[in-house]
Order: structure tokens, then C-alpha cells, then sequence
């Protein structure tokens, strides 16, 4: 036994890796290949005596014929196209022998290239097209026909047939069982990575309405900074005045990397970073409409005149329409504090039945100076898909004195 495993071991470790041919290399390194060159050379070795006693050939054909009908053994476990040729030579030479006279004891065909035909049929009928199976089939019956005796013809065109057609069904439902198989996993990678580009979309819009916004604050805070400070004496410009407005600053950005933070522990928690002991901002709920004054409160601060209204009697739970409205609001204050600077807001929310009406309208920019900077329009996206994602709807345009209104309404969820 430990004789055997060596051996086998051994044979495994053979490679053909240095012949340069690579079909000749490909078809050395098949280890099947190598039973099928045994098969033929023992079947050459039977076929070559036994064909001299039962039929007329010469001598020096012998040889020929026994290798013609042997010989594509070899080539039964090389692939679709040398299987095809193996079968067609088989065919034609056991064919050819069955037409030359031949003891009257015997069937036409010999018996040892009639097993070897069996064989290459077989592999024919698995390894070939679907679509010629038919033709392989008459083909072998024909051989079938001339080789064998009248008593036996039939039987064995019968088997033939109910062979070829249950092949072809067998191989039929394995390979539409794998064409679905290939398609559902063609479908769920297709649906994994629609998942991801929807995930990272939402990511995308929760870093916008995060850092848009704060951003933009700390942007007008720095620009306005030196109107509202006290003006006259350029002393006071580092007095308390000053020391409140670049804290505010300060606040704001402080605040942006904070919520950036939440979203990114939220999106990718870890234990490590929960206990490593570096006191990072805890993990709060997105926000919703409890914190629209905190956010009105920040825009005052950075010198927006905000008027806020809030004109729902009961929230209740609003979920993720509270999410929504928050943030089509805080976006809708970041566009006008960015492209309209010196003009209010006028913030209101009102309740329509199932649902909340959120309007922001902004008056023309104070400054006549000012120029809207181009830029990637991802706010007006964003909110579009937010209002969608919660069955909401949102519309915006330019008012008639320049100014810009932004209308959605969200439906809450009912009770």
C-alpha cells in the first residue's frame, strides 16, 4: 500500500512542462490522457491476432487496421474536437473491415473494434453539440447496420438511440440547470452592486448635508466677520467681539467633523474604537425636527436673518419625514446663505393633512457684488432624493424679485 502511494505521488509530480508544443504539453500534463494511450495499446495488442484469424487481410495491413480502429483510445479524453475525429476514424475503419470477407462464425464487425466504436460513440454522445447528436446517431447506426448480423441489428440500434436521446436529455437539464445558475448569479452581483451604488449614494448625501452646510456656515461666519465686528477702532477687532466670532467659527467647523465622525462610526462601527480611550464624539440619532431650532440658532449665528415658523400642532413620531425635512431645510438655509448673502429666509411648516408642507423662500443677494460660483448642484439633488425616498415631492425656482423658494411636501407616517 505505502508502495502504491508512492508511486501515485510520483506520477503526480511528473510535468511535461518543458515540451515545447502546447498542445502536445496540454494533452501530456492530462493525467486521463494517459489512460486512454493504455486502453489503446492494449486494445491494439488484442485486436491485431484476433482480426488475422477471422478475417482475410494481409499481413502487412494488419497492423494498420488494428491501429486506425485502436489507436483513437488515445484521444478520448482530449476534448470535444479530438474526440469527433477519434469517433470518425473508428467509424470509417471498423466500417471498412466489416465489408472484408470474414469467417462465417463471426459477426462482420470484430468484436474488439466493435467495443472500441462503443466507447468513442460514448464519448461522442457526451462531449459533442447537442445539435449533432443526430447525425452522430445515424452515422453509428449505419455502422451498427453493416457490421453487425441481421439478429442483432436492431437490438443494438434501439439501445443506441435510447442511449443517444437519454444523453442528450441528461446533458440538456445539467446545462440549463447551470445557464440558470450562471444567470441568478449574474442577477444577485448585479443586485449587490446596485446595493452598493445605493449605499453610496446615501453615503455621499449625508457627507454633503453635513459638511455643505457647516462648511458654508464657517465660509459666510469669515466673510461677514469683519461687518459685524465693532467698527472704528481697529483695536477692537481682537477684543471680546472678536474672540466670540472666531470661536463661533471655531464651533462650527468643530461641529462639521464631529457629525462627519457620527456618520462614518455609524457606517463602519468597531469595538477597538469604542474603547480606545480617545473620547470620541458619541454616536447620536440623525437628526430630525426637534433640531431644527438648534440649526435656525447656527444660521442666526452666522449672520443669516432666519424667520422660523413652525406651525404643526402635532408631530408625533415623524421617523425618517423628520430626517427628511431637517435636512431639505438645512440645505435650503446653506444655498441661501452661500448664493444669496444679506437677504432673509423665511422658513415655514405646515401641516396638509397626512403630510408636512416645508417652504424656504430667500430674497435677492444684498450685496450687488456678489456672483453666484458654479458649482456640482448636488444640493437641489439631494433634496429631490430625499423628499423620493420618504414618498414626498419637492419643486424649486426663482422667485419674481430674484430671490429663491424651495417647496416640499413629505408625507408622515400614519398612526
Amino acid at each position: 500500500m505505502k508502495r502504491l502511494t508512492r508511486t501515485r505521488s510520483a506520477l503526480n509530480r511528473v510535468s511535461f512542462d518543458a515540451v515545447p508544443d502546447p498542445a502536445v504539453r496540454h494533452y501530456l500534463n492530462n493525467r486521463w490522457n494517459w489512460l486512454g494511450m493504455l486502453l489503446a495499446v492494449i486494445m491494439t495488442s488484442i485486436t491485431w491476432p484476433t482480426v488475422a484469424q477471422t478475417h482475410q487481410i494481409a499481413a502487412y495491413l494488419l497492423p494498420a487496421f488494428a491501429i486506425a480502429a485502436c489507436a483513437p483510445l488515445a484521444l478520448m479524453f482530449a476534448g470535444p474536437k479530438a474526440v469527433r475525429t477519434a469517433w470518425a476514424m473508428v467509424t470509417v475503419t471498423a466500417s471498412a473491415t466489416s465489408l472484408i470477407p470474414h469467417s462465417a462464425d463471426v459477426i462482420p464487425m470484430p468484436v474488439s473494434m466493435f467495443l472500441v466504436l462503443l466507447a468513442m460513440t460514448f464519448a461522442a454522445l457526451l462531449t459533442q453539440n447537442l445539435d449533432r447528436i443526430p447525425v452522430l446517431t445515424v452515422i453509428t447506426a449505419g455502422a451498427f447496420f453493416v457490421g453487425l448480423g441481421p439478429d442483432m441489428r436492431i437490438g443494438w440500434i434501439f439501445a443506441l438511440v435510447v442511449v443517444a436521446i437519454g444523453t442528450s436529455f441528461v446533458r440538456y437539464r445539467v446545462t440549463s440547470q447551470k445557464v440558470i445558475s450562471e444567470q441568478v448569479s449574474a442577477t444577485e452581483h448585479a443586485q449587490a452592486r446596485e446595493a452598493v451604488l445605493a449605499e453610496r449614494t446615501r453615503i455621499a448625501r449625508e457627507l454633503h448635508d453635513v459638511v455643505a452646510h457647516r462648511m458654508s456656515m464657517v465660509v459666510v461666519m469669515s466673510q461677514t466677520a469683519k461687518y459685524r465686528l465693532a467698527a472704528g477702532d481697529p483695536a477692537e477687532t481682537i477684543g471680546p467681539g472678536a474672540d466670540a466670532e472666531f470661536t463661533a467659527i471655531a464651533e462650527a467647523a468643530r461641529q462639521s467633523l464631529d457629525e462627519v465622525r457620527q456618520l462614518l462610526g455609524v457606517l463602519r462601527p468597531s469595538d477597538a474604537d469604542a474603547n480606545d480611550g480617545t473620547g470620541s464624539a458619541d454616536l447620536r440619532p440623525m437628526q430630525g425636527v426637534g433640531d431644527l431650532p438648534d440649526l435656525i440658532d447656527s444660521v442666526r449665528a452666522a449672520g443669516v436673518t432666519v424667520d422660523f415658523a413652525d406651525r404643526v400642532d402635532e408631530w408625533g413620531d415623524p421617523g425618517a419625514a423628520g430626517t427628511a425635512v431637517y435636512r431639505i431645510v438645512q440645505e435650503s438655509l446653506t444655498n441661501a446663505a452661500r448664493h444669496a448673502p444679506g437677504s432673509e429666509v423665511v422658513v415655514r411648516l405646515d401641516r396638509d393633512g397626512e403630510s408636512v408642507v416645508v417652504s424656504t423662500v430667500n430674497g435677492p443677494s444684498a450685496d450687488p457684488d456678489h456672483t453666484i460660483r458654479p458649482g456640482g448642484g448636488q444640493g437641489l439633488i439631494g433634496m429631490n432624493e430625499r423628499a423620493s425616498a420618504v414618498g414626498g415631492e419637492l419643486s424649486s425656482g426663482a422667485t419674481p424679485d430674484g430671490g429663491f423658494a424651495v417647496t416640499a411636501r413629505i408625507p408622515l407616517a400614519t398612526r
